[in-house]
């Protein structure tokens, strides 16, 4: 008879024992060996797989990384960085009312040259009316302590050399300072009119405190702008004109030619650069349009014909086609511009609610902190800023923090990036897809790898049950014969019926 031992059947990994020459159905067993070694090698990842070949496996995540490195741009320059991490000297320069009021300055002492300029007729500040005295001197008081106020907070005095804005300042400021306080004493030592002397020479170089004007530039993004779109563009202008420059040469030499004799050809068109010079002038930028075609019109009509057709290409379609790739040009900027700057706002506002909130100064977002961080009305409304729904972000916070089941906690970086990822401006891209792929792979394999196992697991009861069917069977036929056996060894029992004599008959076994 044989024995079988068949414990846990529907166990994780369940166990034959066979004692008898019964052969195991061998299939089904190696069906769940494939699966149960299928689903070690996803557990264990490829490279386990490729372990002892020659593919050398790199994590995905390392790559990533290295990817990020090589595309990684530079941190914007920021001469905050150089300064002192605390003090009165870095809280002053960093303060926006004084940087507004250094802007209002430089404002007004650009206006101020003008009044100079006209009303002001003296050779020396000496001479000048006391207005404009009070007024140099002033302005050269303030100018030299916002000097004094940059170069306290910087924490390195040589890291004073690294900031241009700081080196042309320096050198606008000593330059002011001379003209304005040394010139004087000197002056006033030695008793010298000072009439076109080194004062004078000095005056002229005030102009260059107009240069300032370019601070504007960082207070104001409206005209970085408009400086970065013209930046940008300056290649497809540049094309552009190269075009233009092309079709006026063109028809320069069609119109030159053509023009030999007549009274225009000495007027306009003499030789080639005269004319490319007059249709620039006259036609391109439509100065004394009128006055040029009618003097052409009185000696020959196919040249204004010419002159026509060469209007509608240069003044009405290469103009007004450079005028088009600066508006894209700059409306793209824009965009980018208005972007990254809401983006680093919020960045900003995120970052310093996540200092107030963050419990364990790890420097990294938790669920709780999360829910503690979109209690704050101040990031609710920076994420409102970029887009972002803050009511439905809450609905995605379980994919944020929680993997395979596990709560994890997410760097700031990397919870910025995926919470910008939600802003309702962004469309569905292929990168978007794929990494929706690689959160429901994982899931989908292991559904799969689990119908596997529970296939060859239930092929495998089919067959025991098969089995033991067969076996049932074997011994029911067995039963049967040896029921049979004993039947035919069996004596038959004869009845015999004996008469006595007066009695009734009795019966006897024999």
């Amino acid at each position: 008879m044989a024995s079988h031992h068949i414990p846990g059947v529907i166990a994780e990994n369940p166990v034959y024992s066979w004692t008898d020459d019964t052969k195991a159905p061998s299939k089904a067993q190696d069906e769940l060996l494939a699966v149960q070694n299928k689903s070690k090698l996803m557990n264990s990842g490829v490279k386990e797989a490729t372990k002892g070949s020659t593919f050398a496996y790199t994590d995905p995540e390392s790559i990533k990384q290295k990817v990020r490195d090589n595309l990684l741009r530079p941190s914007p320059y920021n001469v905050f960085d150089f300064y002192h991490e605390k003090g009165m000297w870095r809280t002053l320069a960093m303060n926006s009312m004084f940087e507004n009021t250094t802007l209002g300055v430089i404002i007004l002492n650009a206006l101020y040259i003008s009044i100079d300029t006209d009303y002001n007729d003296s050779e020396t500040l000496m001479e000048a009316h006391p207005a404009f005295q009070f007024m140099e001197h002033a302005f050269c008081a303030y100018f030299s302590f916002e000097w004094i106020v940059r170069f306290m907070a910087f924490k390195h005095k040589k890291n004073c050399v690294k900031d241009g804005w700081f080196v042309f300042d320096s050198i606008l400021v000593a330059m002011m300072v001379t003209e304005t306080w040394i010139m004087t004493i000197v002056s006033l030592i030695t008793g010298s009119s000072g009439n076109m002397g080194p004062s004078a020479v000095l005056r002229l170089f005030r102009l260059l405190r107009l240069s300032r004007l370019m601070r504007m530039l960082r207070s104001l993004p409206e005209l970085m702008i408009l400086v970065k779109g013209m930046v940008t563009a300056m290649k497809s202008v540049m094309y552009v004109l190269g075009l233009l420059i092309i079709i006026t040469y063109v028809f320069a030499i069609a119109l030159t030619q053509l023009t030999q004799g007549l009274v225009v050809h000495d007027l306009y068109f003499e030789h080639v650069l005269i004319s490319m010079y007059s249709l620039l002038i006259y036609a391109t930028f439509l100065d004394n349009l009128a006055d040029f075609c009618d003097a052409i019109r009185e000696e020959s009509l196919p040249c204004l014909f010419i002159v026509f057709i060469f209007v509608g290409l240069a003044a009405m379609t290469v103009m007004n086609m450079l005028i088009g790739v600066l508006c894209e040009v700059v409306s793209s900027v824009a965009e980018t511009e208005n972007e990254e700057r809401l983006t680093t706002t919020v960045i900003a506002k995120m970052q310093t609610v996540l200092k107030s909130l963050d419990e364990d100064n790890n420097d990294t977002i938790s669920l709780q902190e999360f829910g503690n961080i979109m209690g704050v009305p101040q990031a609710v409304q920076a994420l409102e800023e970029v887009g972002i729904d803050p009511v439905g972000i809450v609905d995605f916070a379980e994919m944020f923090f929680i993997e395979e089941g596990q709560l994890v906690e997410l760097s700031f970086k990397r919870f910025m990036e995926m919470v910008l990822d939600l802003r309702e401006s962004n469309g569905a891209k292929v990168r978007d897809i794929m990494n929706l792929w690689k959160k429901i792979h994982p899931k989908l394999h292991e559904t799969n790898t689990e119908l596997e196992s529970l296939k060859a697991r239930t092929t495998r009861i089919e067959q025991i049950l098969g089995t033991l069917a067969k076996e049932a069977q074997r011994l029911a036929d067995q039963r049967e014969r040896k029921l049979a056996s004993e039947s035919g060894n069996r004596k038959p029992r004869v009845i015999v019926r004996v008469r006595q004599p007066g009695n009734k008959p009795a019966l006897a076994n024999m």
